[in-house]
């Protein structure tokens, strides 16, 4: 049975938005550490101007900030008001301009060749033009500018997300959107990155496969963490017996034979290149 000590059964899960939910549980325990190994691959300079595109809660701004101090400027981009209102929460680089921009990823507005550094994390594969987003990097950089990309590799189990859509499916549960039980529209392969990045016109491109493990602190943080994800308006908007069997699902599947949350290896791609 599903149990959270002062939530009573017939109370909805997921009392913030998403985007808030996202940076509480799904940020500190995966993004954080794919950002900071994103920002190293790509090691910008100080004083640098940053831009982080699809920056969601604005993760990879934070992490990048560190490092272009002082002097340096941050520019987060999203084509979601409500994950960008979390950036700035937390930013805590007072000598880095912070600037958010509510756009396109194929329709990016800044001008030509106005940023020295372009990251992109988790992000590409849930744009529908790959190649037009890859361009506008391209465009905004400067000579010798560069692009950092991070992509979930299509190919594994893709968890916890898998999950998550398992205890859905399990509960014959309508996908919330298109494909929404099908992982591998999460991610992309090494050659549908690498052909983006060179077909848009970038150069010295390397491409990385990494491996980290997830440690979650808790079942409860775990299961929680569905609350940051697309599929958590869906399960707070189901009947409440029907929510309670499809958490308490979650929490079996997320629960070790010791009775601690489960670790997950996830894999991702690192991409880098350089504009001409």
């Amino acid at each position: 049975m599903w149990k959270n000590p002062g939530m009573a059964k017939d109370e909805a899960l997921f009392g913030g938005s998403v985007a808030s939910s996202y940076r509480e549980y799904l940020e500190p325990v995966i993004f954080r550490p794919w950002a900071e190994l994103l920002v190293d691959f790509v090691d910008p300079n100080r004083g640098q101007t940053v831009l982080d595109v699809a920056a969601g809660t604005g993760v990879v701004s934070r992490a990048a900030s560190a490092r272009i101090s002082p002097g340096g400027r941050v520019i987060a981009s999203d084509v979601s008001a409500a994950m960008l209102a979390q950036v700035s929460n937390g930013f805590s680089s007072p000598e880095v301009r912070l600037q958010t921009l509510e756009c396109s990823a194929t329709a990016l507005e800044l001008p030509d060749a106005s940023v020295d550094v372009v990251f992109c994390q988790q992000g590409l594969p849930f744009i529908p033009d790959r190649l037009g987003a890859a361009r506008e990097m391209f465009r905004v950089l400067r000579h010798d500018g560069k692009v950092g990309i991070a992509v979930w590799l299509s190919t594994p189990r893709l968890e916890p997300f898998v999950i998550y859509g398992d205890a859905l499916r399990a509960h014959h549960v309508p996908e919330p959107f298109q494909g929404a039980y099908d992982s591998s529209i999460l991610g992309m392969t090494t050659d549908e990155l690498e052909s983006a990045l060179d077909t848009a016109g970038f150069e010295e491109v390397v491409i990385r496969v990494d491996r980290l493990e997830v440690a979650w602190p808790s079942v409860l943080h775990a299961v929680r963490a569905v609350s940051g994800t697309p599929y958590g308006p869906t399960i707070d908007a189901l009947d409440s017996d029907i929510r309670t069997s499809v958490l308490a699902d979650v929490q079996r599947r997320m629960t070790g034979l010791n009775g601690e949350a489960i670790k997950h290896v996830m894999t991702a791609i690192l991409a880098r290149g350089r504009r001409p």
